[in-house]
């Protein structure tokens, strides 16, 4: 990825020209860019351009409030400004092909050809425009889709689509010739041109800014700065990454390179090849679990991969970075994101989506339930078969940062308050058994983790400590000092060690006797994220998730990579 440095923006629209890019700034200039995203050059615009496309050797513009498009190259009319498609009301978007130039307006939608005559005019207020093989496909104001046939501006069918959002702030892009692709708040919409419906829906993870699309790819700019890719046959996810701090509010695709947009920098350039999770690098481990010799690893390009016995089994892309994996005893795998759940049961080949309340800072789930904690203290229960809400806990003036699922009735809640930071739920009851302080004050929980048996609980903090708690009596049993801070615990099928990985990327081995806790050190580094099954698995930052030796019950465990 590179980068134009900042102080032209932001850009309020991205153009692919050549190898580059060219973006429409706000301080009335085009600057053209390189495929690396360096500022080679820029062209004067007119004054409070919002818009504009490679037309006859210059760049056909467009200015909110103006009844006309302004050939940035053409020379003055009779000592006035020289206009294309001037009408009877203002201008709100247009699109440029080969065989002619699309302009919606206030009340009218109109068919130019390149040489400025005009060839038909259907009435309405339109607020979004684009052109595929044969049609104008046009958004109006209260939401409709209208097809409207190039040869003579009839109305060959519209499609209406109800959005929380206004229409203007839909975005609309061309897939191919015969599809178009709507964006409405966080969906994402496939349209057929031909029979006029509605082929596929997939979600963003936030609010869509942003939209590109080709045959390939459509992609999506959002405006918590996130572009994420779906493949434009299918829907299914592909690369997803930050790429504009801020918010996305331009994209262009062009063959090698994907180009961002937004306020610092003005302009980024991203590899195609990024979008392609099968061609992208290895991803961070993010998520991790483990049944007997049953692995689930989620990574921070949001794919989700089972392996048997180091072999993998099966594999998804969901799209969105994964927070956290349970594998339940029925081998279901429960994968969360920020904000969605996604249930599958072996042999692991469909999915139950499920749109998380608020957006999610921790999770752990049963058979039947998931439970995700929240930044205002909460935490929201679902049931998984039904995909629905069930209730909420409300906890702490902290975020939750933890949360650990013990067989029978009881959620062990770790938060970053400065008080009472960790709670022992009783979920059958819905109330409070126990609140603990186990940590030292102004430090938060990190991590959770319980024996099989749901007997002790371990919880780590950034004062680097992990405490070793009684969840029944709700009893700190000892608190252990650690070099630093914990991220990730897990127990072994005994509940006599406990495997730790550490904020510097160590590891580290907690036993556990009746004289005390003793922990050691594991040769590893660029560890994230630990679980144990059969056998300690730990997965590290470049995507590589490995079991450690020495810690299986079996004798001579070899050591198994993925």
């Amino acid at each position: 990825m590179t980068a134009s440095k900042a102080g032209h923006g932001p850009a309020l629209a991205l153009v692919v020209r050549g190898e580059g890019a060219a973006a429409v700034e706000a301080h009335h200039t085009l600057g053209i860019y390189d495929a690396e995203a360096r500022r080679t050059s820029e062209v004067a615009l007119p004054s409070g351009t919002v818009q504009a496309f490679p037309f006859a050797e210059g760049w056909l513009c467009r200015v909110p409030g103006t009844t006309h498009l302004a050939p940035s190259n053409a020379k003055p009319v009779k000592g006035k400004p020289a206009m294309f498609a001037d009408g009877g009301s203002d201008v709100t978007a247009f699109a440029v092909a080969v065989d002619g130039v699309a302009v919606a307006r206030t009340d009218t939608l109109e068919l130019w050809t390149h040489a400025g005559k005009q060839r038909w005019t259907v009435p309405g207020a339109w607020v979004l425009v684009t052109i595929v093989t044969g049609h104008v496909v046009a958004l109006a104001d209260d939401g409709a889709l209208v097809f409207t046939a190039m040869r003579d501006g009839s109305n060959v069918g519209t499609l209406r689509l109800a959005s929380t959002e206004p229409a203007t702030e839909w975005r609309l892009a061309s897939v191919d010739a015969g599809r178009v692709v709507l964006a409405l708040g966080d969906w994402l919409v496939w349209i057929d041109v031909a029979t006029k419906k509605t082929i596929r829906r997939v979600r963003a993870r936030d609010r869509v800014t942003a939209l590109a699309a080709d045959a390939e790819w459509v992609v999506a700019g959002t405006d918590s700065g996130w572009v994420q890719a779906f493949a434009s046959d299918s829907g299914e996810p592909g690369g997803s990454f930050e790429a504009q701090e801020g918010g996305v509010t331009a994209l262009a695709l062009g063959k090698r390179t994907l180009f961002s947009g937004g306020r610092t920098p003005v302009a980024r350039a991203w590899p195609r090849a990024s979008l392609d999770l099968a061609k992208s690098a290895s991803s961070p481990v993010t998520a991790l679990a483990s049944l007997g010799d049953l692995i689930a690893v989620g990574d921070g390009s949001g794919n989700v991969r089972v392996l048997r016995a180091a072999v993998e089994v099966a594999s998804r892309p969901l799209g969105d970075a994964l927070a956290c994996l349970v594998l339940t005893r029925d081998e279901q795998v429960v994968a969360s994101t920020s904000r969605l759940v996604m249930a599958s049961a072996p042999p692991w080949d469909e999915l139950r989506p499920l749109a998380l309340r608020a957006q999610s800072t921790a999770f752990a789930a049963d058979e039947d339930y998931a439970f995700a904690g929240t930044d205002s203290g909460s935490v929201d229960v679902y049931d998984l078969a039904e995909a629905t809400h069930v209730t909420s806990y409300a906890l702490s003036d902290g975020d939750v940062t933890a949360l650990a699922r013990l067989p029978g009735r009881l959620l062990v809640v770790g938060t970053g308050a400065l008080d009472g930071r960790l709670f022992i739920v009783d979920v059958t009851e819905a109330k409070v058994l126990h609140r603990l302080e186990p940590h030292d004050e102004a430090f938060g929980v990190t991590c959770l983790a319980a024996d099989p048996r749901g007997r002790i609980v371990a919880s780590g903090a950034d004062d680097g400590s992990i405490a070793l708690i009684d969840p029944v009596k709700g009893k700190i049993l000892a608190r252990l000092r650690v070099r630093e801070t914990p991220t990730s615990l897990a127990f072994d099928r005994e509940g006599r060690r406990i495997a730790c990985v550490f904020a510097d990327g160590t590891a580290g081995l907690v036993k556990l006797g009746p004289k005390g806790a003793t922990i050691e050190d594991v040769p590893l580094t660029g560890c994230t994220r630990v679980a144990w099954g059969d056998e300690a698995v730990f997965g590290f930052a470049d995507g590589r998730v490995e079991s450690l030796p020495g810690t299986s019950s079996k004798r001579e465990a070899p050591r198994a990579r993925a």
